[in-house]
């Protein structure tokens, strides 16, 4: 509802020409505001909480590292290249070798994950029956037609029941702490629902992908070669090579991940507004007027564009006018369930497994506790004192929000449970760190369109205002630096075109 008439009056400040409002210091805003800045746009980042960062957060206590969300996240060419700008080189880890090992839980046991298509014939973790299912995967006709499905109805159909239980089902649970019958394949993984539509198989569009990711590899090695000539191609041969995709990596920092919001927020300085809320929008003289702080502390400023980057819920605290709240509707309805993550600490003497992986997936098949664990100490150095071991597990999402609600006592009673059956962990933790995430993941669900089109009517009927975040365009790190990137291109583009 639009209440600007029931509001006092607050003098607006004329800002400057060129001048854009970020609302939301997660990643996503932290990013797009940094590269506005950048670009010599004058921006100013509203967040309403204290810390910028969002979900990314850590903490050191007692010799152990914690973080209170995301663990890691894979790069990219922008990615790489934003590390570089911010001068956090030096500061990257990366991941352990054996962190490709990955480990599901079947019949009690821990089980690595197959990796390559002669281990998935010779895995334990699958039936004969199952594999035999997935051989003839290439001869599943597809879809006549291109309606959305859930995931659980996606991998049934191409690959069979098993694996969707013993392989699937743990992997959603451990990106998106939801359930593969309620998630959209087309919105949740566009690009391998895609491989049918375009090859008829995930087996042919596969191997096709890995075909033209060689042929990029090697075009870049030949204009990488060629872009010292003194030739008219010199060039264009640079731009390819810069242009080909890098080899991913799967990173944290020395630190822990809160050094690249920590990076961002100081290369932001000023322009950052930390507890300052944003309360009030709407459209006066062809310019935005935000309104931010708190009771008392109002302040009112025009701009000539505004990046939604605050979570999709958010939008249900602020004054919206009709304008907006017309089309916005489905965002604010986007589902984030709730998700508990807990840090413990172990000597290693009282943990039988080696740990010698990423982490445990469970599938909700087990029923156990745990949505999975990182086995943190393994992943990165320094994460765990001398002769200490320290496993992150997370609880609760989509498969059972309940759980996550629970206190951090009862959790930790669960998850040594279930840690002392799978892990043989012993004797009691000597670290704990309990984060609650009251929302924790959005869910891309079955119809997801309806929020992405929401998203793109209200960019469409209100010209500056771009709306971006997890909901959107991905859910991992990775996703969320893209989204910054690409919604400060756009913003940048506008104002060009506004003159």
């Amino acid at each position: 509802m639009d209440r600007r008439g029931a509001l006092p009056p607050v003098e607006i400040e004329r800002g400057e020409p060129r001048s854009v409002v970020v609302i939301g210091a997660g990643i996503t805003g932290l990013v797009a505001a940094y590269e506005l800045k950048r670009l010599g746009v004058t921006v100013t980042l509203l967040e309403a909480s204290g810390q910028a960062g969002g979900a990314i957060g850590t903490s050191l206590a007692d010799g152990f590292l914690a973080e209170h969300g995301p663990n890691s996240f894979v790069t990219s060419a922008p990615v790489e290249l934003l590390i570089e700008r911010l001068s956090l080189d030096d500061d990257v880890v990366e991941s352990n070798a054996i962190a490709n090992r990955r480990y599901i839980v079947r019949g009690g046991k821990l089980v690595p994950f197959p990796m390559t298509p002669i281990a998935m014939l010779t895995t334990p973790l699958l039936s004969l029956r199952a594999k035999l299912r997935v051989l003839l995967e290439p001869l599943v006709r597809r879809r006549p037609d291109n309606a959305d499905e859930s995931i659980a109805s996606f991998v049934r159909r191409r690959l069979g029941p098993e694996v969707l239980a013993y392989a699937v089902n743990p992997f959603i649970a451990g990106i998106f702490a939801g359930d593969p019958e309620e998630l959209s394949m087309a919105h949740a993984f566009p690009r391998v629902f895609a491989l049918e539509r375009e090859y008829g198989s995930l087996s042919r569009g596969f191997m096709q992908s890995r075909r033209d990711a060689y042929n990029a590899r090697r075009a870049a090695a030949r204009a990488a070669e060629h872009a010292d000539a003194p030739t008219d191609n010199a060039e264009r041969a640079a731009e390819a090579a810069a242009l080909a995709p890098v080899q991913p990596r799967l990173i944290s920092f020395r630190d822990g991940l809160q050094t690249l919001p920590d990076a961002l927020a100081a290369a932001l300085g000023s322009t950052l507004k930390l507890s300052t809320p944003a309360r009030l929008l709407h459209r006066a003289e062809e310019r935005w007027v935000i309104e931010s702080g708190h009771d008392g502390a109002v302040r009112a400023q025009a701009v000539d564009a505004i990046v939604l980057a605050a979570p999709a819920h958010a939008l249900t605290a602020m004054e919206l006018p009709a304008e907006i709240r017309r089309h916005s509707h489905p965002i604010e309805q986007v589902e984030y369930p709730p998700v508990s993550c807990i840090t413990l600490g172990f000597r290693r003497e009282d943990v039988a497994h080696p740990l010698d992986g990423f982490g445990v997936l469970v599938p909700a098949a087990e029923k156990r506790q745990l949505l999975g664990a990182l086995f943190s100490s393994t992943l990165f150095p320094e994460r765990a004192p001398e002769g200490h071991v320290a496993i992150t597990v997370f609880m609760g999402g989509g498969r059972d929000p309940q759980l996550a609600r629970r206190g951090t006592d009862e959790l930790v009673r669960l998850v040594r449970t279930d840690l002392r059956d799978l892990l043989g962990v012993r004797g009691e933790p000597v670290f704990a760190k309990h984060v609650y995430w009251p929302r924790g993941i959005p869910q891309y669900a079955v119809g997801y369109e309806v929020v992405k089109d929401a998203a793109d009517a209200t960019e469409a009927a209100n010209p500056g205002l771009y709306v971006t975040g997890n909901f959107r365009n991905g859910v991992s790190v990775g996703d969320c630096i893209a989204s910054g990137q690409e919604a400060a291109q756009k913003v940048a583009a506008y104002l060009a075109h506004k003159g």
